[in-house]
């Protein structure tokens, strides 16, 4: 029996210790800034995404994501939300990393209630957080854009903002967010600017110039149309 000891204890240490899953928790104005005021759950085993309904009180809030305590807490300024005309508002947190093209990639915060004006904001436009300008229109699923002549070429930045105010989603949903960083190669390139107001993410997309001999065919076409519009008439 003494000599199955060693084996024994050999094959407990080799099995790997079972890691609990990870908590979140809601903390914000509307709990007393409590680091673990409302449990978020998995929306489903191994999803990466947490969410819990909580009733904040109508208007506007701030919080943040946290571990049930302040040694860890997202994002780094307070996050923002406006709740539905009932008071409540489900908030989500969403862990995984994604290659979509939108901007955060990973920690997307999401909230459930859009407050439905939304304007883009840079250098580009002098950040002017009430330009008219540069209001973005809805196209649906809370996603708002804005296509946009960029008249001199150059690196420049973006967030959205919502109208008015510093409530921004930029590399996250927060106040004053940080910016998404992107360029243009030509003078008057437009670029097309989203928002997603349900998961907290942007992107700019430049659209390509055409080339010298495509933008000639479509004005040969554009010249074709109107000749044969005078000779009808």
């Amino acid at each position: 029996m003494k000599k199955l000891l060693p084996l024994i204890a050999a094959v407990v240490c080799a099995i790997p210790a079972v890691a609990a899953p990870p908590s979140y928790y809601i903390a914000g104005d509307f709990n007393m800034w409590n680091a673990a005021g409302s449990l978020m759950t998995e929306t489903s085993l191994g999803s990466g995404i947490w969410q819990a309904t909580v009733a904040t009180g109508t208007g506007r809030h701030e919080f943040k994501i946290t571990a049930g305590d302040w040694s860890w807490s997202a994002p780094s300024a307070n996050s923002w939300l406006y709740a539905d005309v009932s008071g409540n508002v489900t908030i989500s947190y969403d862990v995984n990393t994604y290659a979509d093209g939108w901007s955060a990639n990973v920690g997307r915060i999401g909230i459930s209630y859009d407050p439905g004006t939304w304007t883009a904001v840079g250098d580009w436009q002098g950040w002017n957080n009430a330009d008219a300008g540069t209001t973005m229109t809805s196209v649906g699923g809370g996603i708002y854009e804005l296509a946009y002549n960029i008249g001199t070429a150059g690196s420049y930045q973006f967030k959205a903002v919502n109208t008015g105010s510093w409530d921004a989603i930029g590399l996250d949903r927060s106040i004053n967010a940080g910016t998404l960083s992107f360029a243009t190669t030509s003078a008057n390139q437009t670029v097309d600017f989203f928002v997603n107001s349900v998961n907290g993410t942007i992107k700019a997309d430049v659209l390509p110039v055409p080339e010298p001999t495509t933008a000639a065919l479509l004005g040969l076409g554009a010249l074709g149309l109107w000749v044969g519009n005078k000779r009808r008439k």
